[in-house]
């Protein structure tokens, strides 16, 4: 009789345990929710401070923050679920940053701000937008990458 009720008591005892680890797990779902949502909104608002940046006349300060700006679009899109449904979302922001960032190719990505700015609004609307991301690699590729290196 004794041996029944310490197993019955070990059986409460685990399944106590149990809703407790259920509940645990539930609140770090809901807080995992919460934070991946907000990564989402701060990658959005960062993506309207680029198109924010495109939609100003370009000086040394405009530029270094439109720099800033994309910089970290491109880091933090790793991040969001956006890069999830547009793998190549991360990449493509890195390659403009690489393109504003060079001598060579920035002059020629600058001259194409019009466009810019409409991708970036397309991207605002929805980050995941594969025909903004592809139009915007296109871009890179007729400025950046296209360029030649005369030192070779």
């Amino acid at each position: 009789m004794k041996k029944e009720k310490y197993l019955q008591l070990f059986l409460v005892i685990c399944m106590a345990g149990l809703i407790l680890i259920c509940l645990k797990y539930v609140e770090v779902q809901n807080s995992n929710k919460e934070l991946q949502h907000s990564i989402n909104n701060a990658f959005r608002h960062q993506l309207s401070n680029v198109l924010g940046s495109f939609s100003v006349e370009v000086n040394d300060y405009t530029y270094r923050d439109m720099l800033s700006n994309v910089f970290s679009a491109a880091r933090m899109s790793e991040l969001t679920t956006y890069e999830d449904r547009n793998d190549e979302l991360d990449i493509i922001l890195h390659n403009l940053y690489f393109s504003l960032r060079e001598e060579k190719s920035k002059d020629s990505i600058l001259s194409k701000v019009d466009e810019l700015r409409d991708i970036f609004l397309l991207l605002v609307q929805d980050p995941a937008n594969k025909e903004a991301t592809d139009k915007l690699s296109l871009l890179t590729n007729e400025t950046f990458f296209s360029v030649e290196d005369i030192s070779i």
